[in-house]
């Protein structure tokens, strides 16, 4: 159900349920979570790609095991996907999200849960959980596109295209079809490419920043910058940086 290939410092990850629109099935889900978890404890990965087999990137929970669950098991099913969503949220390397087709319900909060999103123009986005009488993942969407445009994918419903997305910031690029995972390796390598301390530390203050106050925020970007100073790598990328400068005079 999830294909996994190591590409330099970069794993992608392939969700392959292509006849389910890869659909959130439970296997898949701990499959999925148990490599994220394990990815965030291995040194030779940098970055993460999440992508989708077939015509669909997500079409979000699988409705056959909800159906056919008890309130009990939907409760442990819901569980186990707010889990994998925290993990993806809260990865210490960068997630890029390649959304190769439709991104429904949990698949469009699967996308994003991601810090990158590049699709192709067959990409659509829909929070389609209220037109079952249910309430969507609202969070972290307010802080990408603002919260009056999430309150109108949420409580419509309705179907956005590639280029909507890209218009209201919910995707970074479109991309050609052909080229969607090409592209998408391209910014994962050069994400992969800069120091992994600061680049990690740089999407930890992206994301908790956001949550306090003015006065927290600075200190915390100050305390953050100072322990960067105070570090082997900075130390060293900025020896070469400034060999670099030396050779250019």
């Amino acid at each position: 159900m999830l294909i996994t290939e190591q590409r330099g410092a970069v794993l992608l990850l392939t969700l392959n349920r292509p006849e389910k629109a890869n659909a959130l099935h439970p296997d898949l889900i701990a499959k999925l979570t148990s490599t994220l978890e394990a990815a965030a404890e291995n040194p030779d990965v940098n970055v993460l790609i999440i992508t989708g087999a077939g015509k669909s990137f997500c079409a979000g929970l699988d409705l056959g095991v909800v159906l056919e669950s008890s309130f009990q098991d939907k409760i442990a099913y819901l569980e186990s996907v707010f889990g994998m969503f925290q993990q993806i949220y809260t990865q210490p390397q960068p997630v890029v999200a390649a959304i190769n087709g439709p991104a429904i319900a949990g698949g469009f909060d699967l996308a994003v849960m991601c810090d990158f999103r590049l699709c192709s123009p067959a990409a659509t986005f829909a929070q389609t959980e209220i037109l079952l009488g249910l309430t969507q993942m609202i969070f972290p969407l307010y802080k990408i596109i603002g919260l009056g445009r999430a309150k109108e994918l949420a409580m419509t419903g309705e179907v956005i295209h590639s280029n909507e997305a890209h218009r209201i910031g919910l995707v970074n690029h479109v991309c050609d079809p052909e080229q969607l995972l090409s592209s998408t390796m391209s910014l994962a390598d050069t994400l992969a490419a800069r120091p992994r301390d600061a680049l990690f530390e740089t999407k930890r203050l992206t994301r908790e920043l956001i949550d306090v106050d003015t006065t927290t925020a600075f200190r915390r970007m100050g305390k953050a910058i100072r322990e960067r100073l105070q570090s082997e790598e900075q130390q060293k990328m900025a020896a070469e940086f400034v060999a670099k400068l030396k050779q250019r005079n």
